[in-house]
């Protein structure tokens, strides 16, 4: 009669794991409408988890993700090292699952076993662009690890340079009301976006302004775009030339 959607193969997995490690969403949604567990876990790693590190592009993983969170699987579910399902797609550089778990309420701010939350995960490997999307969304880059070490400074120590400037000079200000603006925009475009649900475009901040937002600057966004100032330029500028540009 064929093989049941809840079996197991040799080394746990069902099916549907199996599917959503390669992010596979024909073959997810297939299995889900037959009656397949969302919430499936081996030893406290769930089908989401697998989703959020399948090698596979974005879109096709941005999908799958949606559809597990669309059945009640948890974004807030911990492995055995008490990771999260965000903390698996933000180590492996995935920014729009990020932003789509932070939307479905995943904890932006949770630490892991070593005390490692997103967005130190995402700068000890020098994905540039989760960074990005997790300090627009309100991540706090002042986190430790168990080590004492902050995401600036793992990204110092894996000679991530430009990551390093980054959360070394921009001061924590997403907070209060600012930041609760900021994230519910950013939760409205998400919901709001195009039927394919390519969401990369919904941002409401490119590289600069998020950046000059976190320092409390954006006033003088406009200023560095008629001077046509990149952020990569921003940040190697010396103070003569700041001057000499009014800033």
């Amino acid at each position: 009669t064929g093989i049941s959607i809840e079996s197991s193969f040799q080394f746990g997995w069902t099916p549907l794991m199996c599917a959503a490690s390669v992010a596979d969403f024909a073959v997810v949604r297939l299995l889900l409408d037959r009656g397949a567990n969302a919430c499936f876990e081996i030893d406290k790693y769930t089908v989401l988890m697998a989703a959020c590190t399948a090698h596979a592009s974005e879109e096709n993983i941005l999908k799958t993700v949606e559809l597990l969170l669309s059945r009640n699987a948890d974004p807030n579910f911990t492995c055995r090292r008490q990771m999260t399902p965000l903390m698996y797609a933000a180590r492996k550089g995935y920014p729009q699952v990020v932003a789509l778990l932070v939307a479905h309420g995943s904890h932006i701010n949770a630490q892991d076993e070593n005390g490692y939350s997103a967005l130190i995960w995402a700068a000890q490997h020098g994905h540039k662009s989760v960074i990005f999307k997790l300090l627009e969304l309100g991540a706090d880059k002042n986190l430790q690890t168990k080590d004492e070490k902050t995401a600036a400074e793992l990204a110092k120590i894996n000679k991530h340079s430009e990551i390093y400037s980054l959360l070394s000079l921009a001061a924590n200000h997403l907070q209060g009301k600012y930041h609760e603006t900021i994230k519910q925009e950013a939760i409205y475009k998400f919901l709001t976006a195009v039927p394919d649900h390519r969401v990369g475009s919904y941002s409401a901040f490119d590289d600069m302004e998020v950046f000059l937002h976190g320092l409390g600057l954006e006033h003088i966004i406009g200023l560095l775009k008629e001077r046509d100032i990149a952020l990569r330029q921003l940040l190697i500028m010396q103070k003569d030339e700041l001057i000499q540009v009014s800033l």
